[in-house]
């Protein structure tokens, strides 16, 4: 079984450069936690490319075992302070989670 955690964003920026260097503060936040964090499976970020202004800007893809690997990963250190990041620039989130 796998769970994938798809949480996507909308950022602060004024425009499309401000909100392109968010989103890549925040891919450099979240992409390590693929090495550091052992219930990750697999972990991806990805900006935005069409309809800027329309659509979310950054999307994190996350794989685990399950649920409680998903757990583990929002309680680790590491993650929290990723999180951190991702909250200075994020205006509105929405999240789904499902078994593959």
């Amino acid at each position: 079984m796998t769970l994938r955690h798809i949480v996507t964003w909308r950022l602060s920026g004024a425009d499309r450069a401000q909100r392109d260097a968010q989103a890549a503060e925040i891919a450099a936040a979240l992409t390590p936690l693929a090495e550091t964090v052992a219930s990750v499976r697999a972990l991806a970020v990805h900006r935005n490319e069409l309809f800027d202004g329309d659509n979310w800007d950054v999307t994190l893809i996350a794989d685990f075992d399950d649920a409680d690997g998903l757990a583990a990963y929002a309680s680790h250190p590491e993650h929290v302070a990723a999180g951190a990041v991702v909250k200075r620039h994020a205006t509105d989130r929405v999240a789904t989670d499902f078994t593959l």
